[in-house]
């Protein structure tokens, strides 16, 4: 009896259980996660309780959190200190995409591994070559265990572009605040409560830490460290030492978003010189043999005619 269909059935049957377990792993009610719910809940001004956050939850998924919290624990000892705050911080930043913590992202990766990894085995039996069955089955397993990787990558670099393209705008909003006599704080709550964004979600958080008694200087440089954005950091160095050395801040502002404008049209101006160098590539490599066919090839018909006449 060949074991091999039994095999394979074995491994997407595990793939799609870890691929489950690992979307509703990250829901996990740990302390650190309540915790996290606790501080959202505050800044909406609906501070409730751990038990209550906890009730709010559907029946399956309490019955089940033992379970999913055990299964966080043992995929978190395989994932480093040093990788698990790395993707904490990505999360954290694309605005926690499906609830998703290290420990979730990390099952994912061994069920996509998983998932991939039998269906190239599927392909190596059909194809009927050993050597087939072992670069299918290497090959699903490598592309399924970093697919959720650049996944993650893509959602930050989507986050970082939509940063980049509203803070000329929110930099402006501020400077205005603050030359109509607001202090930096008050005109940073004027951006959060008059515009949307994954900005203004992460000027929120900052205010809150602020609130909470954090050093200024601290939260304000933790935010736009997580941007991963140079100008945003240069800005909040320009504005600490403008604090400092008791230079307007609206000014230096103001100045900063002129400047990012700036920078972005020069961007767009770079993009759109590309653009003909990277259509230059299917022009010549699509059209051009489509016209050579259509203008030399009744020519060549002819010749080929003639030539076998003779």
């Amino acid at each position: 009896m060949n074991a091999l269909p039994i095999f394979v059935g074995l491994a997407a049957a595990i793939g799609a259980w870890l691929i489950v377990s690992g979307s509703r792993s990250s829901q996990a009610g740990d302390a650190a996660t309540l915790a996290r719910q606790r501080l959202a809940r505050q800044e909406l001004g609906l501070g409730q309780s751990a038990i209550a956050l906890e009730l709010e939850k559907p029946l399956g998924e309490r019955l089940t959190a033992p379970l999913r919290r055990w299964l966080t624990r043992q995929v978190t000892r395989l994932t480093p200190a040093a990788q698990a705050a790395n993707f904490q911080r990505n999360l954290d930043f694309a605005g926690n995409p499906f609830g998703l913590d290290p420990a979730g992202v990390q099952t994912l990766r061994i069920a996509a591994a998983a998932g991939l990894g039998t269906i190239g085995t599927a392909l190596g039996v059909l194809v009927g070559s050993p050597l087939a069955l072992v670069i299918f089955l290497l090959a699903g397993v490598a592309v399924g265990f970093y697919l959720p990787v650049l996944w993650l990558d893509q959602l930050v670099r989507e986050r970082r572009a939509e940063i980049e393209a509203a803070l000329p705008n929110a930099l402006d909003v501020i400077a205005i605040s603050m030359e109509a006599g607001l202090g930096l704080d008050r005109a940073a709550e004027q951006l959060v409560r008059h515009q949307e964004g994954p900005l203004t979600l992460l000027v929120a958080r900052a205010l809150r830490e602020i609130e909470l008694g954090r050093p200024r200087a601290d939260a304000l440089e933790e935010m736009a460290e997580a941007t991963g954005i140079e100008d945003f950091s240069g800005l909040i160095r320009s504005i600490l030492h403008a604090e400092r050395t008791g230079v307007p801040i609206a000014r230096t502002i103001a100045a900063h978003a002129a400047q990012m404008r700036v920078k972005r049209r020069l961007k767009i101006r770079v993009e759109a010189a590309r653009a003909s160098l990277k259509i230059l590539l299917p022009t010549v490599g699509c059209v051009f043999p489509t016209l050579w066919l259509i203008i030399l090839g009744p020519a060549l018909l002819v010749v080929l005619s003639i030539t076998s006449k003779h």
